[in-house]
């Protein structure tokens, strides 16, 4: 077996047959084949081919501090080491030092790895771009840029990123080997496949960088990196090195891009990564691990676009409000744009959703019954028994969508049916799941279902011209008592589950909501229209609930200020108007 062969099979160990180890030995194929690699110091290789002669013409290597390094040299200087044996054998030995290194900080051992490709990099960080070292140069400073990620040390790793920046950048005019190369060259390769080798480590550079300016919240950064890889990847795809290529990852990632440009308003760009994202599944076969993963994906992906749905209404709502406050063109708020900022090359179908701004109630409608559709179909895969969190969070995108169409709609008696619609979706929800498995679940539909009684309350207020008939009294009442009931049992989730009190100080998470809480029970006791002076005063109790909690906690104003002020506005002037309640009485 010659030394090459023993290589390729210690590096498929290391590399393939590692992804199939047991939970219980993970790391078992990496240990086998770093004593592959080990053993491969003392073999005996001796390739004296034309072409590794022409390369090692370039590099000589020098001792400096003590330590054996390659550098570049012109053709018209002269090497201090003539021996283009002993150059050859120092890099392979260099090569297996990178691999056992990588293994190092595979298994948990990053400390050691990093030491040790540090070491390597010194050796050869003066000829980094040699077309024998340019694989090795990048694969190991993508490997330090990993290190320094999981150390958190993310400017660092930035730092090292520009370092592979500027190896590919020089790397444009030559033709690198593939790592496997600096045993033998092998002349039966196409340059064009060592070039997408090389390519393809470097988009890994790319997406690295899109993953840590995340980590550091820059969004910017981290999209157009995250685009840039992508375009990459689709590159390759359109030359056919598919071996590169995963259409499922591809379009995950996609999809997840377009989340970036729909919370930054741009909803054509959104659009048109979501269209890629759906078209390029496609391309996924059938037989692609399980099928199931497949299904689950495309399910996903309509619920990304049920999410696209929702913010479009949002934000077309938001924009109209705030252009009608400063009586401006609501293009002064933010533009309306039909023109992504970048397009995948991809065929596309024609785009059956709007990503302009809504301006009325046509518009919304088309949206809502675009974003219901996808819903519908999501909800055939994410059924509630087995998939009890997204088939929820589904729901609450329904409930979502109707609450958003309300803003356009004129007609009070419609706007009442698709509050009721929310409230029949959301109350159905909290009898069928268990609030000890669900908590916060349960919490959440909760306080969603008491604001919606809150909305349609009020909508039969403005409605209703005669308010002192039984039959109007007795709606009012019934919706009152159904929308204060719910916050209670929404209060009583945060009880102690042994004692049952109220604890006195709230998670920072929950203080808004538990006072908000409280606020809307105010609310609904000062609309009952029978039985005033009892109800004021029930209503008062709840401002005073919530004015002594933020005194006995001070910090806690900030979540909750301007309703605080309306509180302590309302303790004043409840007392008065109930004297005169029991004056009149």
């Amino acid at each position: 077996m010659t030394f090459l062969e023993r290589y390729l099979i210690a590096v498929d160990k290391c590399y393939v047959q590692s992804l199939n180890d047991s939970e219980t030995e993970p790391y078992k194929s990496k240990y086998e084949a770093r004593k592959l690699f080990e053993e491969l110091y003392d073999v005996d290789i001796d390739d004296k081919s034309d072409n590794l002669e022409k390369e090692f013409q370039t590099l000589d290597l020098i001792e400096e501090d003590d330590k054996k390094k390659f550098i570049m040299i012109q053709s018209d200087q002269q090497a201090k080491e003539l021996s283009v044996s002993k150059k050859h054998r120092y890099l392979i030995h260099l090569l297996l030092d990178y691999h056992i290194a990588a293994i190092y900080s595979d298994t948990e051992e990053k400390s050691e790895g990093e030491s040790r490709l540090r070491s390597i990099l010194t050796s050869i960080e003066q000829a980094l771009h040699n077309p024998l070292l340019c694989s090795l140069s990048l694969n190991l400073l993508n490997q330090l840029i990993l290190i320094c990620t999981s150390f958190e040390q993310y400017n660092d790793a930035i730092e090292i990123a520009k370092q592979t920046e500027d190896l590919y950048n020089k790397s444009l005019v030559i033709e690198p080997y593939l790592l496997r190369e600096i045993i033998h060259i092998d002349t039966s390769i196409q340059a064009d496949d060592r070039r997408q080798e090389f390519e393809q480590t470097y988009t890994h550079t790319l997406f690295y960088l899109a993953q840590i300016y995340g980590k550091l919240d820059q969004k910017n950064e981290s999209a157009n990196y995250c685009r840039l890889t992508l375009e990459r990847q689709l590159t390759m795809f359109d030359t056919n090195h598919s071996k590169h290529f995963d259409p499922f990852d591809w379009a995950t990632n996609c999809a997840t891009l377009s989340q970036y440009y729909m919370t930054n308003h741009d909803f054509a760009t959104a659009r048109h990564c979501l269209m890629c994202a759906d078209k390029m599944l496609e391309n996924v076969p059938s037989t692609h691990a399980e099928n199931d993963k497949l299904a689950e994906r495309i399910a996903s992906f309509k619920r990304c676009w049920v999410k696209y749905a929702v913010n479009l209404l949002s934000d077309s709502s938001d924009r109209l409000l705030q252009a009608a406050d400063r009586d401006v063109n609501p293009n002064e708020i933010v533009r309306s744009s039909t023109t992504p900022q970048f397009q995948f090359k991809l065929s596309l179908p024609p785009p059956t959703i709007t990503c302009s701004f809504i301006l009325d109630y046509d518009q919304a409608r088309q949206v809502f019954l675009f974003a219901m559709n996808k819903i519908d179909s999501a909800k055939s895969y994410y059924i509630l028994d087995g998939f009890v969190t997204d088939h929820v969070e589904l729901c609450q995108d329904t409930s979502q969508l109707y609450s958003k169409l309300v803003f356009f709609e004129s007609n009070i008696d419609r706007k009442c049916k698709m509050h009721k619609r929310r409230i029949d979706l959301l109350s159905t929800l909290c009898e069928e799941i268990s609030e000890e498995h669900y908590l916060y679940i349960m919490r959440q539909l909760l306080f969603e279902l008491g604001e919606c009684y809150s909305m349609l309350l009020d909508l039969k207020l403005e409605q209703k011209n005669d308010l002192n008939s039984n039959k109007t009294i007795e709606k009012i009442s019934h919706l009152t008592k159904l929308g204060i009931s719910t916050f209670e049992r929404f209060l009583s989730t945060m009880n102690d589950k042994k004692t049952k009190e109220k604890p006195e100080t709230y998670a920072d998470e929950y203080v808004r909501p538990v006072l908000l809480a409280h606020f809307y029970i105010a609310r609904f006791y000062s609309k009952f229209i029978d039985n005033r002076l009892e109800n004021l005063q029930q209503s008062l109790n709840q401002y005073k609930i919530i004015v002594n909690y933020v005194d006995k906690h001070p910090n806690s104003r900030e979540y909750i200020e301007q309703e605080y002020s309306i509180c302590k506005e309302m303790i004043d002037l409840l007392p008065l108007k109930l004297e005169k309640l029991r004056q009149i009485k």
